[in-house]
């Protein structure tokens, strides 16, 4: 599998069952105080950029215009030149979000709403997962939010360690009892959901959203649907409540990831975007498999039987072009460099 993205720390004393601790000459991540702001030119963060071990997996943000024009789809220009967002998913909802009077859903990668006489000509618009990887350019998104002058409402950090090695439920659990979640001396909040080994998932809560910062460890794999699988992710959700969210974090989000507690200062050796969406496609596309036999199995042998055993026929009358939303993104990370991320989905002979 060709790595997309490819993020990886070089740790080499870091253990596979715990990772809390490196020797003290290995090169840390920068640990990043709150308040701290530093700046940043495009030369410098191509560099940054270029090894990284976390990723943005949410954005949302709050942009105020006195000018622009209130249609349709408002914003279509920045999120498609800027957020690299396609367009041919774009839908008007039938009702408003949080106040706002209208609201467009930009398929599986989020929403935009707009309108209302209380909401003083703001946008707000919010990036799933899915429509953060769309970025390609992060520094370009934050050129454009400092420039204008956009208010980051929240933002996701993420981490992926496909093996779970470093980052798992054993491990997290350690860290609570360890005091590696501690701030400032105070032992945050916790919640644990345990599945009890139903192959659903555990997840593990640090702090709470109203604080403007809540840390999550939980067994994405599972969570996806396979219950045998190690693969875990560790996010840090960050709110503007009491605290401006820089830009820069969407450059460096290593550094903001690794000092949002000391359980993260060191965290899996390797890291791969494109292996994580595509475990998360093989996982999507099983389970996508089992519960179209369950429904339309009968019918699919039904058609096979009608037309002389012949498959060809059953592809040519029940198949129709096109990717299902939620195996997308896999498709298009692959078709990237060699298409220009074109949106070119396969297509059936007729």
């Amino acid at each position: 599998m060709e790595n997309y993205r490819s993020r990886s720390l070089v740790a080499s004393s870091i253990k596979q069952d715990a990772g809390l601790s490196a020797p003290a000459d290995a090169d840390s991540p920068h640990i990043v105080i709150r308040g701290e702001s530093p700046s940043f030119t495009p030369s410098i963060c191509n560099q940054l950029l270029s090894d990284k071990i976390s990723f943005i997996d949410y954005l949302s943000f709050t942009y105020r215009s006195d000018s622009l024009e209130f249609d349709l789809f408002p914003l279509q220009n920045v999120l498609t030149d800027v957020f690299n967002i396609p367009f041919q998913d774009w839908s008007v909802a039938k009702s408003g979000w949080n106040g706002y009077k209208y609201r467009a859903n930009l398929g599986s990668y989020g929403l935009i709403a707009w309108g209302g006489e209380s909401q003083k000509n703001t946008f707000h618009v919010q990036l799933t997962g899915n429509g953060c990887f769309q970025v390609l350019d992060w520094i370009k998104v934050a050129s454009w939010g400092i420039k204008n002058k956009v208010k980051i409402t929240r933002t996701d950090i993420a981490h992926d360690d496909i093996l779970g090695r470093t980052i798992n439920i054993m491990n997290a659990l350690k860290w609570v009892d360890e005091g590696s979640f501690n701030q400032n001396g105070r032992p945050p909040n916790i919640r644990y959901i345990d599945d009890y080994n139903s192959g659903k998932g555990k997840t593990l809560y640090v702090g709470e959203r109203k604080n403007g910062k809540l840390i999550r460890i939980y067994e994405k794999g599972k969570e996806q649907g396979d219950p045998h699988s190690p693969w875990c992710r560790a996010e840090v959700e960050f709110r503007s409540k009491d605290r401006k969210i820089d830009w820069n974090l969407l450059i460096n989000p290593d550094q903001y990831i690794s000092g949002s507690c000391k359980a993260f200062t060191y965290l899996s050796q390797e890291q791969s975007r494109l292996e994580t969406i595509s475990k998360s496609k093989n996982i999507t596309l099983d389970r996508a498999i089992k519960y179209c036999r369950i429904g339309y199995g009968q019918l699919i042998n039904l058609v096979y039987v009608e037309n002389g055993n012949d498959p060809d026929a059953v592809v040519r009358i029940l198949a129709r072009d096109g990717i299902p939303n939620k195996l997308k993104t896999y498709y298009q990370a692959k078709q990237r460099r060699t298409y220009d991320n074109k949106d070119i989905m396969p297509k059936r002979s007729h």
